[in-house]
């Protein structure tokens, strides 16, 4: 095996395990985003149920 040979399969197995790391990481961002988008659905329904609570409570508090 020539010198350029060794050469570029060096590169082409430097850039295979950049583009994994790369990856491994772009997937980790996308499990972190659904899991984000679902916590932020549960956030979006609790404070609906509290500005119900808030409603409620002022209500009562002026039935007084």
């Amino acid at each position: 095996m020539s010198g350029a040979e060794l050469l570029l399969t060096l590169a082409g197995a430097v850039t295979m395990l950049l583009l994994s790391v790369i990856a491994y990481f772009l997937k980790l961002l996308i499990e972190d985003t659904r899991q984000l988008k679902g916590e932020l659905a549960k956030l979006k329904e609790l404070f609906y149920r509290l500005e119900i609570e808030q409603a409620f409570l002022k209500n009562m508090m002026k039935a007084r």
